[in-house]
């Protein structure tokens, strides 16, 4: 394992929940290679659990569109003082700046100009819309590592600095050894039909999406009255307004919040209805049929519309290029609508296999397990680099 003299310290910047995630799997395999490794920065408290001192939270700030956005404005605003303050007075060997455009692009402003090297995961997807904006990241950080390979050709295309491993995802959407004892430790029967349901992770999504989710798992249960429910808890901070939304659609007893073995209960379910982001992408890898539902404000929706290259809102959908499973956008997204697609799906056994079988051929798609171990193996490559440039103290060889 390395020692270093003095440990190396590595920023890591993340915005909202799902970046959260990714950076908190990111971290742990850094410290699983070399556990003397200073991490700090923003984001959240699954970052904080991974080892990283967080000194400020912003994994609540996660938000889609012009509109919705603007209320995040002052707090990001006095967020990017303190990490601006934070680098000044804590000066890292290189920064890891982790998805979140919005709040990562002017801290990546910052940093250049401060002469401070940083690693963009996760970066902007220009391979959806956007392009443009390829030419100033790749210009500025020192490395780019993009989740998606055809994001990898178009930073290269800008002169980029770039390294395509493969999706994170293929490392962490991973089932015990037994799922079904998961199942029932969550108090779940695995005989009986199950749906699970996803509506995101972001405030604005638990706002937009849930109420119509949760009227279509109504009707779900006038046609099925023994139908078990699942939804999992995205992160702490959204449990009070999840269980609020429950209760007040009367189903907070039929529906099992899930913190604990996720994956395992959600590959057992016949269904899931979930908003279109990475859970999507989460579902195709466990096979499960699904349902997608997105909805935004109509200013952003009509900006969206002209930007993005894409016919689809789902990733399985735009990977594969074709409709593999339902997409409901804006005013589609009705309980009568998600659950008449829901309901044909779970009465058709031979429509529900088709889709399963499309979205297990994805994995191919993003690249080969082990891809968290050569992220963090390059991102240590980097600090160690930078630091050697940056100042000529001794750093021992891994053996040494």
């Amino acid at each position: 394992m390395p020692n270093h003299t003095i440990p190396l310290k590595i920023l890591m910047t993340a915005g909202e929940v799902s970046g959260d995630r990714q950076a908190a799997h990111l971290a742990s395999e850094i410290h699983a290679q070399d556990s003397s490794v200073l991490l700090y920065g923003t984001g959240g408290e699954m970052m904080r659990r991974a080892g990283v001192d967080i000194a400020v939270q912003t994994s609540q700030y996660g938000s889609v569109g012009v509109q919705e956005s603007l209320r995040f404005v002052k707090p990001l605003r006095k967020t990017l003082r303190l990490i601006r303050h934070l680098v000044t007075e804590q000066r890292p060997d290189i920064a890891v700046l982790i998805d979140n455009e919005g709040f990562n692009g002017v801290l990546a402003r910052f940093l250049a100009r401060e002469q401070i090297p940083f690693i963009y995961y996760f970066p902007p997807q220009v391979w959806l819309w956007g392009e443009w904006r390829a030419r100033r990241i790749a210009r500025q950080a020192k490395l780019i590592i993009p989740a998606f390979s055809p994001e990898a050709e178009i930073y290269r295309r800008e002169g980029g600095r770039v390294e395509w491993f493969g999706h994170p995802l293929l490392d962490i959407v991973r089932l015990t050894a037994d799922p079904e004892q998961s199942f029932r430790m969550n108090g779940l029967t695995p005989s009986r039909r199950t749906v699970g349901i996803l509506p995101g992770s972001r405030f604005q999504e638990i706002e937009e999406l849930c109420d119509p989710i949760l009227g279509a798992v109504r009707i779900f249960l006038r046609r099925y009255p023994d139908l078990q429910v699942v939804m999992p808890l995205a992160a702490p901070h959204l449990r009070g307004r999840v269980e609020e939304k429950l209760l007040r659609s009367g189903l907070s007893q039929r529906i099992r919040l899930l913190t604990e073995n996720v994956y395992d209960c959600l590959s057992r379910c016949d269904l899931l209805l979930l908003s279109s982001g990475t859970a999507t992408l989460e579902g195709a890898l466990l096979g499960v049929p699904m349902v997608a539902a997105y909805r935004v404000s109509p200013v952003t929706y009509a900006i969206g519309k002209r930007l993005v290259k894409s016919r689809f809102i789902a990733m399985p959908n735009i990977l594969l290029n074709e409709p593999v499973m339902p997409e409901l956008i804006q005013d589609q997204v009705t309980p009568d609508a998600l659950a008449a697609i829901g309901l044909k799906i779970l009465s058709d056994p031979g429509r529900a296999l088709r889709m399963t079988e499309k979205l297990r051929t994805i994995r191919g798609m993003l690249g080969s397990e082990g891809v968290l171990h050569q992220v963090a193996a390059s991102v240590l490559q980097e600090a160690a680099v930078s630091r050697l440039i940056r100042s000529p103290e001794p750093v021992l060889s891994p053996g040494g």
